[in-house]
C-alpha cells in the first residue's frame, strides 16, 4: 500500500459522477478513490502493453502518469497499440497517447518523456513515481528499470509476451524479488522483440490490463497480489501457472555476488580427489542443472538434483543425511551454484563450488 495520507485530496463535482461506480465498492469507496488519484505511474514503453495499461489507470483515475517512449506511431503498431489511429501516423507516440488519454480523463495529469530511459536520466524520471510500469520489449531497459527501482525503492510490475505467452509479477516489492534475482545478467538473455518473434493484439491487451488491476490494488493496500509469483499465461492453451519464487527470495543474487564469500574448487582438482578411492567415498557431487542439461553432459560420479527440488524440504533433509562427506556442486552457469551453496550453507550444510 502507498502513502495512505490523503487529506489534501480534493474530488470536485464532476469526478464524483465520473467515479461513481468505484464509491459503492468495498475495496474502493471515497478514500480509495483519493488515493488512486495521488498516485504517481510510470509507463515504460508506450507500445502493446503499454497502451492499455495507461488507458485504464486513467479511466479509473490515477491522478498522474508519466508516458516514457521515443518512437513514433507506425501502421504496423496499429494491430495491438490501441491507443493509436491511422491518424497519428508518423506522430510521438507520447504526444498521442496524452491527447487519447486527456479526452477520456481530463483529470489525469499526463507527464510526458519523449526519449528513451537510460543510465543518464533514469534516477531523476523514476524517483518521482511511486510505481513503475515496465511494458518494454528489451532487456537492457529492464535491467535499467531494476536497477534504479532497487537503488530507489520504487515498486517494478514486471510483463512480457511472445506470442500466445505472457508474464507478470511485481518486483522489488517490500524489498523483496527483483528482476535481476529471476533473471541475473549473467545469464546473457537473447531479446526476442515482437518485430522478429510476431505478437497477436489479445495479447498485449490481456497482459496490459492485468498490469493496471495489480497497481490498482497495490494502491488500495488489497492484499491478494502477485508478488513473490510469476504468473504465466497462455491464452492458446487456456492455462495459467504460477512460479513462486523460494530460492532468490532469500538469497539475492546480487548482495550474494558481492558477498564473494564462498568456496570454490576447480573441476581439475574434483577430478584428482575422484581418483583416490578414499577421498571418492567422502564426495558427493551436485550437478544442480535441469534434468536435459545433465544428460548432454556431467562429471563422473554426479547426481543430479535440479536446482527447483532444493525449495523441497525432503532435498535438504536428503543432504543433511550426508553431512560427514563433502558436497561439490556444480553447474555451468555459475549464478545458480552460487544460490545452492548459499541455500547449502543457510541448513548448514558444507559445501564447495566446482568452477569449470
Amino acid at each position: 500500500m502507498l502513502d495512505p495520507k490523503t487529506k489534501t485530496i480534493t474530488l470536485n463535482n464532476k469526478e464524483y459522477i465520473l467515479y461513481a461506480k468505484h464509491f459503492i465498492v468495498n475495496n474502493i469507496g471515497l478514500e480509495g478513490q483519493k488515493r488512486l488519484k495521488k498516485a504517481k505511474i510510470l509507463i515504460v514503453g508506450a507500445g502493446g502493453i503499454g497502451c492499455p495499461a495507461m488507458l485504464y489507470l486513467a479511466a479509473c483515475g490515477i491522478g498522474y502518469i508519466g508516458i516514457i517512449d521515443h518512437d513514433s506511431v507506425d501502421i504496423s503498431n496499429l494491430n495491438r497499440q490501441i491507443l493509436y489511429s491511422v491518424n497519428d501516423l508518423d506522430k510521438s507516440k507520447t504526444a498521442c497517447a496524452k491527447n487519447k488519454l486527456n479526452s477520456i480523463n481530463p483529470y489525469c495529469k499526463i507527464i510526458t518523456h519523449s526519449y528513451d530511459i537510460n543510465e543518464n536520466n533514469s534516477s531523476e524520471i523514476i524517483s518521482y513515481y511511486d510505481i513503475i510500469v515496465d511494458a518494454t520489449d528489451n532487456f537492457e531497459t529492464r535491467y535499467i528499470i531494476d536497477y534504479y527501482c532497487y537503488k530507489l525503492h520504487k515498486i517494478h510490475l514486471y510483463a512480457a509476451v511472445e506470442k500466445f505467452e505472457s508474464q507478470l509479477s511485481i518486483l522489488n516489492y517490500k524489498n523483496n524479488i527483483r528482476y535481476s534475482s529471476i533473471y541475473p545478467k549473467e545469464i546473457n538473455l537473447v531479446s526476442h522483440a515482437c518485430s522478429n518473434e510476431g505478437i497477436i493484439g489479445v495479447m498485449t491487451g490481456h497482459i496490459g490490463m492485468l498490469q493496471a488491476t495489480e497497481i490498482i490494488k497495490i494502491i488500495l493496500g488489497i492484499r491478494k497480489n502477485i508478488h513473490n509469483y510469476l504468473l504465466i499465461y497462455n491464452l492458446l492453451n487456456i492455462s495459467i501457472k504460477y512460479k513462486k519464487f523460494y530460492l532468490t527470495s532469500i538469497f539475492s543474487y546480487e548482495k550474494i555476488k558481492k558477498s564473494n564469500n564462498y568456496n570454490i574448487v576447480s573441476e581439475q582438482q574434483v577430478e584428482k580427489y575422484l581418483q583416490n578411492k578414499i577421498y571418492r567415498k567422502n564426495i558427493i557431487i551436485i550437478d544442480v542443472r535441469y534434468k536435459y542439461e545433465f544428460s548432454k553432459y556431467f562429471l563422473k560420479y554426479a547426481i543430479n538434483i535440479p536446482i527447483n527440488k532444493f525449495k523441497i524440504k525432503k532435498t535438504i533433509d536428503f543432504l543433511k543425511n550426508y553431512t560427514k562427506k563433502k558436497f561439490f556442486i556444480y553447474c555451468n552457469t555459475k549464478y545458480r551454484s552460487i544460490i545452492i551453496y548459499n541455500i547449502c550453507k543457510y541448513n548448514n550444510i558444507y559445501s564447495y563450488i566446482i568452477e569449470s
